[in-house]
């Protein structure tokens, strides 16, 4: 998610503005960094391996299992200021997953199909069936072409937390 990136970015300038170093951030100490690269084999491997056992259902279950690897690497992380948004907002994306097979996206949002070719893994269009639709990929980001979720801006927002607050840790500690 490029937006997510850029909401980082956003909250690391924010904190420099305020006298804070990327030093400081950099200096994190995050417990089991492990998970993030299991999740994220997990779930890049199963999409650029696609075997043919991999339906929609067992793609399902990949994104859900690397989200929730995600959640454990954030729990083990939770006094890290923002942890809980992110948390939050991680698990958020994993109901409404678990719930429909997959990500739905709202039609009226963007281009619906261009989403779900792209991401055809994790996301497809919201119908009427559709579990938890306002959990859904429902707010569009025009400046980044993402939609988002109620789930990605805490996600989001825990993760610009997390950044500026560490940005800012050394300045704070001087004041």
């Amino acid at each position: 998610m490029i937006g997510i990136v850029v909401v980082a970015v956003g909250a690391a300038v924010a904190g420099l503005l305020r006298g804070g170093s990327l030093g400081a951030l950099a200096a994190t100490e995050a417990r089991g960094l492990w998970l993030v690269y299991a999740a994220l084999v997990l779930q890049v491997g199963a999409q650029i391996w696609s075997p043919v056992w991999l339906t929609s259902s067992a793609a399902a279950a990949v994104v859900v299992a690397s989200n929730l690897i995600i959640a454990l690497f954030l729990a083990a992380n939770r006094k890290l200021p923002g942890a809980w948004l992110a948390i939050v907002g991680l698990l958020l994306n994993v109901v409404v997953i678990a719930a429909n097979g997959a990500m739905p996206v709202a039609e009226g949002a963007v281009d619906v199909r261009v989403v779900v070719d792209e991401g055809a893994l994790k996301h497809e269009p919201m119908t009427d069936d559709t579990v938890f639709p306002w959990l859904g990929d429902v707010l569009p980001l025009s400046i980044v072409r993402e939609i988002w979720s109620a789930g990605d801006v805490l996600l989001a927002a825990g993760i610009a937390t997390l950044v500026y607050a560490r940005t800012t840790a050394s300045s704070r500690a001087s004041d």
